[in-house]
């Protein structure tokens, strides 16, 4: 993600938050300390699918430094619940694993137009949604609120063009979504079966891909009918061959980062990290993510 877009993201989540109020006699505080037992689940939540690898990590680094960051909740009118959770999943979660029985939360009036909004926004914020769960909030968001594609653009700082690009990533046949959901499939591999005439024969494309372990080019000559180089994707494989288990965990995070093929190719202490794009706009995200370690001065 770009400075710009989050640059935009950040005036449109503060944007949000500023035209509601905090709760009547909790304003006394940045944040309160609230029993887990008394919150419920964001029903309007856009991630879907939660790593547990990840969350453990999370948990443990809570274990050991706390909730850096509270999470941001509302009172519920019903239920036996006294709050809905608004944003913070993972952080609620990795809490509860982590044993906690509290955890530092801000509660505001939030009408509930905003909070399918407020949710996908902090979590695009955050890197944190995979495109399936960013795909399915923004059609979500277009048929609860009647925006037009540039009206949801601006709101959540992303080109017109990107939102509709997503989108489209839902014409898939299921099978194929699931995998990108869960990580199997790049997202742009996924882009390059959108390509395929019918669905049957994006299906048999896809398994191909997992079975032969294509690149997202193999992936896009094959959807044009094009042969694949042989002798690439054979040196492809030797490549992975020679990783060691440790430099292999760091190409899957790498490939999960990015949603991407990622191949590091080692001799010794030296080598190279590739990552594939599929288009000019698949290598302006890949390159903002890359930049968006970087700090800000």
């Amino acid at each position: 993600m770009s400075t710009k877009e989050r640059k935009a993201l950040g005036r449109g989540f503060s944007a949000l938050l500023k035209s509601v109020d905090t709760t009547a006699g909790e304003e006394t505080s940045n944040f309160l300390q609230v029993r887990l037992s008394d919150i419920a689940l964001n029903p309007k939540q856009p991630r879907t699918h939660i790593d547990p690898t990840r969350l453990e990590e999370l948990a443990q680094s809570i274990r050991i430094k706390g909730v850096i960051q509270p999470i941001l909740l509302r009172r519920k009118v019903q239920g036996d619940k006294k709050y809905e959770l608004i944003a913070g999943e993972r952080r609620f979660r990795a809490s509860k694993l982590a044993g906690y029985d509290k955890v530092p939360s801000v509660i505001k009036q939030i009408k509930d137009q905003d909070v399918r909004e407020i949710a996908l926004i902090e979590n695009i914020q955050r890197d944190n949604l995979n495109p399936i769960e960013e795909s399915t909030a923004y059609r979500d968001l277009l048929e609860e609120h009647g925006y037009t594609q540039e009206d949801l653009a601006k709101r959540v700082g992303k080109s017109r063009s990107t939102i509709a690009n997503m989108i489209r990533l839902l014409q898939l046949p299921a099978v194929i979504l699931q995998d990108v959901l869960e990580n199997n499939l790049s997202a742009s591999h996924a882009r390059a079966l959108l390509t395929v005439e019918s669905p049957k024969q994006q299906e048999e494309l896809h398994q191909r891909i997992l079975n032969e372990k294509l690149s997202v080019r193999d992936t896009e000559r094959l959807s044009r009918n094009k042969p694949v180089k042989q002798q690439k994707k054979t040196n492809s494989s030797k490549a992975e061959k020679s990783l060691d288990p440790q430099m292999q965990l760091n190409q899957d995070r790498l490939q999960e980062l990015y949603t991407s093929k990622v191949n590091i190719k080692a001799h010794g202490n030296k080598g190279k990290i590739e990552v594939e794009f599929y288009d000019a706009e698949d290598f302006n995200r890949i390159f903002a993510l890359m930049l968006s370690g970087k700090k800000e001065t």
